[in-house]
């Protein structure tokens, strides 16, 4: 799910609160303008929410309310949802939403629908436009270390696929819940919104992208049998789709930075 279906949730939530009596009528004129919802901060373990937005804080003063009390009624609006496994609501009223592990996934299928203009705009040079020789960067370079995270990502699919896993419309994406994952995933629902909100400022938009190339970088799981007489597992598979869509979305990130993706380095 990606910021703007979030947004789009949000806005249903609030008809059905304004309709239920709940909200203000002046909360039909729609949340603030502007990204509502980011990545919930990385945690090296246990439970994490997916997404967190200050929205009740941004919202409350324009309907009057206390920003606690219109996170309360967002928060039991969202949680009705089958798109969404759980809010949490903080004090100040920022809410932390954590989404099903299906709908989470369900990003993969976007950027695999996409794959030609995912996280580019319409004026941003095309992958295939790009070329300068793969490792010409120097050491220490955040463009060469996002470029070394894509090479790796397509190393992987290369022996992913020598191995045998075979790319599955069928596969239960839905597995892919470790924590690296979900970020990952979550990161990739987010870059184009990052990239728009950076739009003119080349420091945050390279940001954006070493950002979820260090993410690739942390997930090491495993994408095709690692021993002779291991067979073909069916999360392979999945992380297989996990890898190709990472992979994608970095060349795409790349190419909007104005930097080559090289497939070897």
């Amino acid at each position: 799910m990606t910021p703007e279906q979030l947004r789009a949730l949000l806005v249903e939530v609030v008809e059905r609160a304004v309709k239920a009596g709940d909200l203000p009528e002046d909360a039909l004129a729609g949340p603030p303008d502007g990204p509502l919802f980011r990545p919930a901060d990385l945690r090296a373990a246990g439970v994490v929410a997916d997404w967190v937005t200050p929205v009740a804080q941004r919202w409350a003063p324009a309907l009057r309310l206390a920003p606690l009390d219109l996170a309360r009624v967002l928060a039991q609006g969202l949680t009705l949802d089958r798109s969404v496994a759980s809010v949490e609501v903080a004090p100040s009223g920022l809410l932390a939403v954590t989404l099903e592990d299906s709908v989470r996934a369900a990003v993969i299928a976007l950027v695999h629908d996409r794959p030609d203009d995912y996280a580019l705009e319409e004026s941003s040079a095309r992958p295939e436009q790009l070329a300068e020789p793969p490792g010409s960067r120097p050491p220490g370079d955040p463009v060469r270390a996002a470029q070394l995270a894509h090479a790796r990502l397509c190393r992987l699919v290369r022996t992913a696929e020598a191995a045998g896993v075979q790319r599955r419309g069928s596969a239960r994406l839905e597995v892919l819940t470790h924590v690296t994952e979900r970020h990952l995933l979550v990161a990739v629902a987010d870059l184009p919104q990052r990239l728009h909100t950076h739009e003119g400022d080349p420091t945050q938009q390279l940001r954006a992208v070493t950002d979820l190339a260090a993410l690739a970088d942390d997930w090491d799981h495993p994408v095709r049998p690692l021993t002779a007489d291991e067979p073909v597992r069916s999360e392979h598979a999945v992380r297989l789709a996990l890898a190709d869509t990472v992979r994608v979305v970095l060349r795409n990130g790349l190419a909007r930075v104005g930097a080559s993706a090289p497939e070897r380095m």
